[in-house]
């Protein structure tokens, strides 16, 4: 038997279960079940999972098989869960009046039905633990459905609220990102050249690094192959010098000449 890491969407945990050796690539869409529920998950490549873990989500990877695979998604299946988030969002309008009832501190971004709609569950966001457990009891005796409240932090915050990030588009977490991206660390804006810049520059609307400082970055690491280290003594047609800076996008690195310290811009 095959074991493959997922990761819910309902929850962000990461799991691993057994596949029966079907071949599944990262990022791929599948269906799961458990004994209370069948649920969408993602497929997450071992590394991903284990460098997401103690983020926010807090999601390790557990050996949890309770989960059962049971396919990868379908076209009819995507038209179902389609079907299934609209008729989530009219939920959502009696669960803001029950929150408003309580007058619980706690702000409902979305929610969310189980493939096969036993499972309601809401997203929102709180500026400490709430304790909801009238609420839920009285949206379990509303909707006659197991109920979970998830509380979120501020990555998900965006992904559910949506906006546009500093490039103009459409932010990547709501459009596409689906939990299958690593980890994203402050080395990677240096690497880009980026960190120099402020950390308003590499701040995405969540208040987090952005996402995209993980796309380019391959990219730049092979082309610094090609250019010489900092520091380094390298030969030029004026002479030998010292490398003090370099340019992934020009292609370029400066030199400073040892006979004047002069500064000398070479191509590579």
């Amino acid at each position: 038997m095959s074991k493959t890491t997922i990761r819910l969407k309902a929850d962000g945990r990461y799991c691993q279960i057994e596949t029966d050796n079907h071949k599944l690539e990262n990022g791929e869409e599948v269906l799961v079940e458990s004994k209370t529920g069948t649920e969408v998950a993602y497929v997450i490549s071992d590394k991903i999972a284990e460098e997401n873990a103690g983020n926010e989500h807090d999601k390790s990877v557990e050996e949890n098989y309770e989960y059962q695979y049971i396919r990868t998604l379908s076209d009819k299946d995507r038209e179902h869960i389609d079907k299934l988030a609209n008729e989530a969002k009219v939920y959502m309008i009696d669960c803001q009046a029950k929150i408003e009832k309580y007058k619980l501190p706690m702000q409902l971004l979305d929610a969310g039905l189980s493939f096969d709609e036993k499972k309601l569950t809401f997203y929102f966001t709180a500026p400490s633990r709430v304790d909801f457990r009238m609420l839920v009891s009285d949206l379990a005796h509303t909707f006659k459905k197991i109920i979970r409240l998830q509380q979120v932090g501020a990555r998900d915050e965006a992904r559910y609220l949506g906006g546009l990030g500093r490039c103009g588009e459409g932010l990547c977490c709501k459009r596409f990102l689906k939990g299958n991206l690593e980890s994203v660390t402050l080395d990677m804006a240096v690497d880009q050249n980026l960190a120099q810049m402020g950390s308003n520059r590499v701040t995405g609307a969540c208040g987090k690094l952005m996402c995209c400082l993980k796309y380019e970055l391959d990219n730049y690491k092979e082309a610094y192959k090609k250019l010489p280290n900092l520091g380094e003594t390298v030969k030029t047609k004026e002479g030998e010098g010292e490398v003090v800076s370099r340019s992934v996008v020009k292609m370029k690195f400066t030199v400073k000449l040892k006979k004047n310290d002069n500064l000398l811009e070479v191509s590579c």
